[in-house]
């Protein structure tokens, strides 16, 4: 039989990549990777040392617009939603609190920095009333804003549990203001779809380890409570678990409406054209 490789880079493996992990795919191999950043997950697909990220669906509408291949599709959503709140510093109590705030972040213009801007331009702050420094992925903005490098992030699980356990407020969440927020996709170059089968593969795998819910939902939570996971993290992972792979046209949509929002680049795409089910 012949044998496929699929690498894949994300930030925090998704619960259904967890669940996925414990079938064997006959003829397939899947390689991990963990990222600091949206743009090291960029600069991966780019020159192909990664086949395919999990990340934020919003960066496919920036990355087609940076130079190279404009070819970045959205292939899968692995989670219903990702759970985000904005998490501050102990002094700051609302996000009127924000104005003149340093605020870490992954990338300034794309990724879920976009719903936070949006959030803060409904409580009428918008540049420059507040300042975005990058500063990388999750782990590491939790690692800065617990340092005090600056007054407040975006932050999901685990790292939101874990920085309201280290004293920090927890100010604001992203499904609060937008019900249909959508969790992260799995995005690759369209290209890839054609010389790399491992991609559906994968895919199939992932797909069939839904349809195994909610009757493994115990053992999912008792595998990321190994990890040292506190359970608010485990409850928020666990309800992360899609029903199905197909990205929810109403959240892609809520995402380029954001952008339209912000006058970013990549408010004129579609669903369509983002997203290839094949």
């Amino acid at each position: 039989m012949t044998s496929h490789t699929l690498r894949v880079m994300w930030f925090v493996p998704p619960a259904i990549a967890v669940a996925a992990s414990w079938r064997a795919c006959a003829g397939l191999s899947v390689e991990t990777s963990r990222t600091q950043s949206s743009d090291e997950q960029f600069a991966a697909l780019l020159d192909g040392s990664v086949d395919a990220v999990v990340t934020s669906m919003d960066n496919v509408f920036h990355w087609n617009h940076r130079p190279g291949p404009k070819d970045f599709v959205i292939v899968a959503q692995v989670e219903n939603t990702t759970p985000l709140s904005i998490v501050a510093s102990p002094t700051i109590k609302s996000i009127g609190d924000l104005s003149g705030a340093k605020i870490l972040v992954d990338a300034p213009e794309n990724g879920f920095v976009i719903a936070l801007r949006a959030m803060l331009n409904q409580a009428g702050l918008n540049l420059p009333d507040y300042t975005l420094a990058p500063v990388g992925g999750v782990k590491e903005r939790f690692v800065s804003l617990l340092k005090g490098d600056g007054d407040a992030t975006l932050l999901g699980p685990p790292y939101d549990a874990l920085a309201v356990k280290e004293g920090m407020r927890k100010v604001a969440e992203v499904q609060a203001s937008y019900p249909q927020f959508p969790g992260q996709g799995l995005v690759v170059r369209k290209s890839s779809l054609f010389s790399n089968p491992g991609i559906q593969m994968w895919l199939k795998n992932l797909s069939e380890s839904i349809a195994l819910f909610p009757a493994n939902l115990e053992r999912l939570r008792n595998s990321l409570s190994s990890e040292g996971l506190p359970e608010a993290a485990i409850n928020a992972m666990v309800k992360s678990v899609p029903a199905s792979l197909t990205p929810d046209e109403r959240g892609v949509n809520l995402l380029i409406e954001h952008r339209r929002l912000l006058g970013l680049i990549g408010s004129d795409a579609t669903y369509d054209q983002v997203v290839y089910l094949g």
